[in-house]
């Protein structure tokens, strides 16, 4: 008599189904896919199904794999090429339908932790930008230790989209020819005086100052970019680092041209005509202003979910703009745009450098960040690899002159 199929089966050749060449197994012995997959995505415990019940739009599955309770071996960009399908309806139902006959064989006990895990963000108002609001989100992405975010970004330390021109060009290269194109467009040299608004650990600046010889100032709201740069320009007296908000810091008289590279997503749709105008306060006429800024698509749901994956584990409080609403918000704010340069391939090509470091420094990630945090990261940047490549997301350069 042939032994009956192991409980979790059904679901298993369901998810199978939605994941082409990926097997999926469970803890019971349930197994579908190639049986040389390169990629294995495994339901560990049973907590996975009370963690779907506890959130069962897609949060429940988010904790599930930050807390170990879902695995994924070899290499996840398969599972995140077919995210979408995660979430169609008759696999939402099977899934639901399933955790609740778990979880309710075991008498619901693993309910009671099942909730927000260690690690996860949980602001009580999404979508408010205050002062005191963005910088504690700022801490939490940014607040990782410079140890981390070097083993993730490499040498360049800049963490925006690079410009990449040839299939062999390094991270690193891509980074230069990012920061030279702005200079570039900007029409830095020695007589400039630069503003970088939200400069990170200050790469840009670094390259303003070496390649140009230009003289810079830097505005971080985050206190560990902003004592990794002060180090960083140590005994420079071309360059100085302020710590602040940008609403606290502009605008700044003596410029002669700024530029906000990876920061824009953090001003909210609500504050971008207020950001716009005071950096056009801080600039005289005919100066110039670039602003580097990942953009979603005009169609695009308006607003991230407060439950959203990226919202709660890596980027709390981010949003994406269409490129039309910056483009007017900076017209409102006396600027005239020149240029807009779109390449979102980079990114694409940024993040998953970026996710190789990641993997292949991952015991050392890990000792700098925590698991939780690390596997967050590794679902984060192969979805955003992902939204990047099929055009879901872009990153523009867009190049203003004040009025």
């Amino acid at each position: 008599m042939r032994a009956p199929a192991p409980e979790l089966q059904p679901l298993v050749d369901r998810l199978s189904r939605r994941l082409p060449g990926v097997a999926v197994a469970a803890y019971d012995g349930s197994r579908s896919g190639p049986s040389d997959a390169s990629t294995t995505l495994v339901i560990r415990t049973p907590a996975a199904f009370a963690r779907v019940l506890r959130a069962p739009r897609g949060l429940g599955l988010a904790r599930a794999w930050v807390a170990g309770d879902i695995e994924i071996s070899g290499d996840i960009a398969p599972v995140a090429a077919h995210e979408a399908d995660l979430h169609h309806p008759a696999v939402a139902a099977g899934l639901l339908t399933t955790a609740l006959r778990v979880t309710a064989r075991r008498g619901f006990r693993d309910l009671a932790t099942a909730g927000a895990t260690a690690s996860e963000y949980r602001a009580a108002r999404p979508g408010r930008h205050t002062v005191a609001r963005d910088r504690a989100e700022l801490d939490f992405h940014y607040g990782l230790t410079a140890d981390f975010y070097a083993l993730l970004l490499g040498p360049s330390m800049t963490y925006s989209g690079a410009m990449f021109a040839k299939p062999a060009d390094s991270l690193e290269a891509a980074q230069d020819r990012k920061h030279a194109r702005i200079g570039e467009k900007l029409e830095l040299g020695a007589h400039s005086t630069v503003l970088d608004i939200g400069c990170g650990w200050g790469s840009f600046l670094d390259h303003a100052e070496t390649t140009f010889g230009s003289r810079g100032i830097g505005f971080t709201a985050s206190r560990e970019q902003y004592e990794y740069a002060s180090r960083r320009f140590s005994g420079r007296a071309g360059v100085r680092i302020e710590y602040g908000d940008y609403r606290q810091l502009l605008p700044v008289p003596g410029i002669t041209a700024a530029a906000s590279v990876g920061m824009y997503e953090h001003v909210g749709e609500r504050h971008s005509p207020a950001f716009f105008s005071l950096v056009r306060r801080s600039l005289r006429p005919g100066a110039r202003y670039v602003n580097q800024a990942i953009t979603r698509r005009e169609s695009g749901p308006r607003r991230l979910r407060a439950n959203a994956f990226a919202q709660r584990y890596v980027f709390p409080n981010g949003q994406l703009l269409p490129l039309s609403r910056q483009l007017a918000d900076l017209d409102r704010a006396g600027f005239r745009v020149l240029s807009a340069e779109s390449f979102g391939e980079g990114y694409a090509r940024t993040t998953g450098a970026w996710l190789d470091n990641l993997e292949r420094n991952w015991d050392a990630c890990v000792a700098a960040a925590g698991l939780e945090r690390a596997r967050a990261w590794r679902a984060y940047l192969a979805g955003s690899r992902r939204r990047f490549e099929d055009g879901s997301i872009d990153v523009t350069q867009v190049l203003a002159e004040a009025r």
